[in-house]
């Protein structure tokens, strides 16, 4: 029922500000702005998210901090003491450092701009971190305290993941420069800096070895997925230290405090998470071993607890904001989770589905009202709710115990349910504008289909989560036809023909939403799986590309139509 596709690469490998690349084509182009017609974005949201969390090898996972913030890439200080930390609670991504229980955060050298990844220097007075205050990455350091900030590089690339070697005297850090990313070493205060690494490929998240004479760190060179490898800390000695087949990526290296293992994040399962292995590549363990939870960051401790962030604490809640991000509301949160929202016609309700304990229910709700639920049959999953143009009937997907999945319709009271169609993979109904067509995802493929289930016609293969242009000429559609791993926006003739392509990135592009008015899409880029969503529009031509500013992770956007 769900699409399913790992992270984008440029996620595991940089995290780096997502880029807004177009297609070039005025067939379809509209206005540049919305008008009176469009109302909200109704969208999931992440309301409670990215937490810390500690784990010693064989024990239990704890969390470190309780918060609705987003808190992640947790660094426990040389002597045990403290932890330094990125969160979101003020606004945008900045510096924390709090007790090793979590408690009496505070900020440290606190910007308008954002600021990560932190690093401990050896004797824990200083941290160096990664700030855009500059207008791109430089690496920074600054007390403990807070005092004595100091500006470490400017080049005009970015530096990223600063790594202080055990002796204090250096950092490594990664650079993306001439497209792609190498390992430097520079003197602690910012001189002399040498390439370790120096090839056509990504090398990426050093980490001194505790005697320091070797770094760990993350690379594609030879291949196309991601893999750990080890060098002497002069840069010689090359040595892989994992191989796995298939687009497999394993990165983030931490070096336990004896040096004899390695921490990594690796999403060799179906999600990432924590592993550790023997300093030589053997003996692989995963620690954490969540399906469906993104575990990443991992930092070892000197007491051996790993710190890592994990989305294990996260909840969606339905958010609503003016398509300048603007007047944010929350519609509907509960302790479940809830997505797929799906504005009725006249703007007044939105249809949406809740995780429950004994499984996915569509409800409905008016904005500051009760919400209703609509189905609860416990032999079912139900998701992806969709109001038909005339507001009496929501088609929405049914899941059985066997992963069999069905698309139906029923009444806006949740009576009257009729079968339409039924397929190994079913996903994201959305009504034409005449009501009579229906647009579904069937095992991978964009087709229509008559409400009564006849008719049913191929549109585009390879593709998912059709939304209809107000005209009803086009269909928007999300596909990785490209074979590039991502997933990229395209729009279709609703009679069918070729697809045009609007985006083209190294991040998954998903959910188009068409504007009421017809002049714009919504999207999602990014993926809240992975905790990093934003909600983007664009021209319906692909032109015009910009992030709607929300403060929280976001995807799936629904046009609010006004009356």
């Amino acid at each position: 029922m769900r699409k399913k596709s790992r992270p984008g690469r440029a996620t595991v490998l940089a995290g780096a500000a997502l880029a807004a690349a177009v297609a070039a084509s005025t067939s379809l182009a509209g206005a540049a702005a919305p008008t009176e017609r469009n109302g909200k974005l109704a969208y999931t949201a992440v309301v409670s998210a990215l937490q810390l969390y500690a784990q010693s090898p064989g024990s239990a996972a704890t969390r470190l901090l309780v918060s609705d913030s987003v808190d992640f890439e947790p660094v426990a200080s040389p002597d045990g003491a403290r932890i330094a930390f990125v969160s979101g609670r003020d606004g945008n991504d900045e510096i924390y450092v709090a007790d090793a229980s979590g408690r009496n955060a505070r900020r440290l050298a606190a910007h308008p701009a954002y600021d990560y990844d932190p690093a401990w220097s050896p004797d824990g007075t200083t941290l160096a971190f990664v700030s855009g205050r500059s207008g791109n990455s430089d690496l920074y350091v600054v007390g403990a305290d807070g005092r004595g900030l100091t500006r470490l590089t400017n080049t005009g690339d970015d530096e990223e993941n600063p790594q202080w070697s055990p002796d204090g005297t250096k950092l490594a850090f990664w650079s993306e420069g001439d497209d792609d990313a190498e390992i430097y070493v520079m003197n602690a205060d910012g001189t002399g800096t040498s390439a370790l690494t120096s090839n056509f490929d990504e090398d990426v998240f050093p980490a001194w070895s505790p005697d320091g004479s070797r770094i760990a760190f993350a690379s594609d060179r030879g291949q196309g997925d991601v893999e750990i490898f080890v060098m002497n800390a002069d840069g010689s000695g090359v040595v892989q230290l994992t191989a796995t087949s298939g687009s497999i990526d394993d990165w983030w290296p931490s070096w336990s405090p004896d040096g004899t293992r390695i921490a990594f994040v690796s999403d060799r399962g179906r999600d990432d998470d924590i592993f550790t292995m023997g300093s030589d590549g053997r003996g692989v363990v995963n620690l954490t071993d969540n399906e469906e939870i993104e575990d990443r960051n991992p930092n070892w401790a000197r007491d051996g607890r790993i710190l890592f962030t994990s989305g294990r604490a996260a909840n969606l809640g339905i958010e609503a904001a003016n398509p300048n991000g603007s007047a944010r509301v929350l519609l509907v949160r509960s302790p479940a989770s809830e997505r797929t929202p799906d504005w009725s016609p006249d703007g007044a309700k939105v249809a949406y589905a809740v995780d429950e304990p004994n499984g996915s229910r569509i409800f409905v709700t008016s904005p500051g009202k009760r919400a209703r639920r609509l189905t609860n049959d416990e032999r079912f999953d139900d998701d992806y709710p969709a109001w038909s143009p005339d507001g009496r009937r929501i088609a929405f997907v049914r899941e059985d115990e066997f992963g069999t999945e069905f698309l139906f319709t029923m009444n806006t009271d949740g009576k009257d349910l009729r079968f339409v169609l039924e397929a190994s993979d079913v996903c994201c109904p959305d009504w034409s504008p005449d009501g009579r067509l229906i647009a579904v995802t069937v095992d991978g493929d964009v087709v229509v289909v008559k409400p009564n289930g006849r008719g049913r016609r191929l549109v585009s293969g390879s593709g998912s989560g059709p939304s209809w242009s107000p005209d009803g000429r086009w269909i928007a559609f999300d596909s990785d036809r490209d074979d590039d791993d991502d997933w990229d926006i395209f729009v279709v003739p609703s009679q069918g023909g070729p697809a045009k392509q609007l985006t083209d990135n190294d991040v998954d592009d998903e959910w188009a939403d068409w504007s009421p008015d017809g002049m714009l899409i919504a999207f999602s880029r990014g993926r809240l799986s992975s905790l990093e969503g934003s909600i983007y529009l664009m021209r319906p031509d692909g032109t015009r590309v910009r992030r709607v500013p929300l403060q929280a992770p976001s995807a799936m956007p629904s046009w609010q139509p006004l009356p």
